[in-house]
């Protein structure tokens, strides 16, 4: 299974790979419709959601795609125009489940994971490695729900939003999947605290 993974990587690594593709930008497009819709239900409290504070370095897990100054990143400007990233990495960790799935018992499972690791280190690559995302950018936050509400609350009606959340999403798939439960947990606890006062 070690060799499988390692070939997995390798063929991410090596072959060409398309970061924010159109479809990776409507599926960034449709979490944060999905997302808006869900917050409309509360608009109507009057609780306003603040933002998590970020970490004034690159030295946390998950790198914003952001500057504080609400400008891109050049890592993201990076991923956003590049014409390779996670697409060859998602196909090439695919094809790897795929193989993993048919010689081993229970190996879609793990198939899934190869995918979605091949898939975030292509995107890495073509956002220029990790060294230049992390020199590139001057926020950072140590939990994937504080770095999903941040750019919910602080970016969600910037123009291209969506397509920096989805070079975000691609790097970072844990981030993809809690983007709206975080929202909508930190939506719940602030309007617990409303009530509270």
């Amino acid at each position: 299974m070690k060799k499988l993974l390692l070939t997995a990587l390798t063929l991410a690594l090596t072959l060409p790979a398309f970061a924010a593709s159109p479809a990776d930008v409507a599926a960034a497009a449709r979490v944060v419709a999905k997302t808006t819709k869900m917050l409309e239900k509360y608009a109507l409290s009057g609780v306003e959601l603040e933002a998590p504070e970020a970490r004034a370095d690159a030295d946390g897990k998950y790198v914003a795609p952001y500057l504080v100054d609400g400008e891109l990143t050049a890592w993201a400007e990076k991923a956003l125009q590049a014409s390779i990233g996670s697409a060859a990495g998602k196909e090439a960790g695919g094809k790897a489940a795929g193989m993993l799935a048919q010689k081993v018992p229970f190996g879609g499972l793990m198939g899934k994971k190869v995918k979605d690791k091949a898939g975030a280190q292509g995107a890495v690559v073509a956002a220029g490695g990790w060294e230049f995302i992390r020199s590139s950018s001057d926020q950072s936050f140590d939990k994937v729900d504080d770095i999903a509400v941040y750019m919910h609350v602080t970016h969600a009606d910037s123009a291209g939003y969506s397509e920096a959340l989805s070079a975000a999403f691609d790097i970072y798939p844990d981030l993809k999947k809690r983007y709206s439960g975080a929202i909508k947990k930190a939506q719940q606890a602030a309007l617990k605290a409303q009530k509270n006062r």
